[in-house]
């Protein structure tokens, strides 16, 4: 049996598959998020570990020491230092956090938006590691100095369970340091920002082995001696593969935010890229409010989200010209009310526009033959229905929940999992 864990920004999730890919048992725990004036937004590193202990040992149990490996599949770009026997020096600087403004902008004075994005291709923006690496050197030197590692939360747990602070190209791509061509932490980045190599993990491939798990740990979790850590990746592409990402197949993960999904996307493009393996690049983009914007909506009007659908189905396509801008990160709105304009109009409006946001994302990439889909937002139907409708292509959506951690269990099994997706 194999064990996926998905280490998100709120919550922990671990699996526990058989080779069929059938889930057998799975826990959750949940941990804070502490937000601030200013944009900073921080986390307790420990609770990471916490989590993860605590939904692996609750599974472990199940299994009855028939476990043969783990991997994890953790949220990007958060950080903590650390020191060298894997204890947290401060809070964890969340991927939310929005303080390195200033790094940010120094970062562009000096190298200009398409250099940055011809070394790491990432568009240059705050929410990335490198700016907020910057703004800890600057601001919390002692911290800084006395730090071991510099830690990413799936390095974190990797360094925790097996004694080697490793992070997978994914999670590097992510920081705006790894330079994707030469596959290694970028020199020109480190000379200007003054981070020291030697803070940073070690990077590698996913799904290599890093060997058993330390006999300390595995005992507190309940797990065989033998239990191998198969190194994982982030959250997103590990999702993306557990719901069937292939050659031509967008995925699109409609939680919180939407992250739309596709590989080997060609450079002309101008996407996020992240590395991933001798075979796979993957291109993501993101829409940053669109669950949230149906929870909000839901929350101000009073409905269940059954209730917003029938009400949204009554509905013309067009939404009577009622229009929704759903990025309510940066103030939204809803124009073009008038006095017969429904409770239906409007629930309509917000999915059209969710849609055609979908869409144009897709369009960037290049196109796609189809959709898998996944997320509690594609539990609707008529959500599903007019995606499909919008962006003139077959949506499938995915028949299992927990993808990234399905996506885990398949690098932990080598792939030896095979499901109908």
């Amino acid at each position: 049996m194999y064990i996926g864990v998905d280490l998100g920004t709120t919550a922990c999730k671990s699996c526990l598959y058989d080779e069929s890919g059938a889930l057998i048992k799975f826990a959750s725990a949940k941990y804070p998020l502490v937000t601030m004036p200013n944009g900073i937004a921080e986390q307790d590193a420990n609770d990471w570990f916490w989590a993860a202990k605590q939904t692996i040992g609750e599974i472990a149990k199940e299994a009855g020491g028939n476990i043969k490996s783990i991997c994890f599949s953790t949220q990007g770009i958060s950080f903590v230092a650390v020191d060298r026997a894997a204890m947290p020096l401060c809070n964890a600087i969340s991927w939310l956090d929005m303080r390195a403004i200033g790094e940010t902008e120094a970062l562009e004075r000096h190298f200009g938006k398409e250099l940055i994005y011809d070394k790491t291709k990432k568009h240059i923006m705050p929410q990335y590691s490198l700016p907020k690496l910057m703004w800890f050197k600057n601001n919390c030197p002692e911290a800084y100095k006395k730090a071991h590692k510099l830690l990413m939360p799936l390095d974190f747990l990797n360094f925790k369970l097996t004694g080697k602070p490793i992070t997978d190209r994914s999670m590097a791509s992510g920081t705006m340091l790894y330079n994707i061509d030469s596959k290694k932490w970028d020199g020109e980045l480190l000379d200007f920002s003054g981070i020291s190599e030697e803070k940073l993990p070690e990077i590698k491939t996913a799904g290599e082995s890093l060997g058993t798990i330390l006999p300390k740990v595995a005992d507190e979790l309940g797990l065989p001696a033998s239990t191998e850590l198969v190194l994982g990746a982030q959250d997103q592409k590990l999702a993306a593969i557990g719901a069937g990402i292939s050659e031509g197949v967008c995925t699109v993960s409609l939680g919180t935010s939407t992250a739309v999904t596709k590989l080997n996307v060609s450079l002309k493009y101008n996407c996020p890229l992240f590395d991933f393996d001798d075979g796979r690049i993957f291109a993501e983009t993101c829409l940053p409010t669109t669950g949230a914007a149906i929870d909000w909506l839901s929350s101000i009007m009073g409905l269940g989200y059954e209730e917003m659908d029938a009400l949204a189905k009554d509905a013309p396509k067009g939404a009577n010209g009622v229009f929704f801008d759903a990025n309510l990160s940066e103030f939204g709105s809803i124009t073009q009310l008038c006095l017969d304009s429904s409770r239906g109009d409007i629930i309509r409006a917000l999915y059209e526009c969710i849609c055609r946001g979908i869409k144009e994302k897709i369009d960037q990439m290049g196109g796609a033959k189809n959709l898998r889909v996944f997320g509690g937002g594609f539990k609707s139907e008529l959500l599903c229905k007019i995606l499909a409708d919008t962006a003139n292509l077959e949506v499938c959506v995915a028949k299992t929940v927990e993808t990234a951690a399905l996506g885990a269990a398949m690098l932990a099994s080598g792939c030896k999992i095979k499901k109908e997706l």
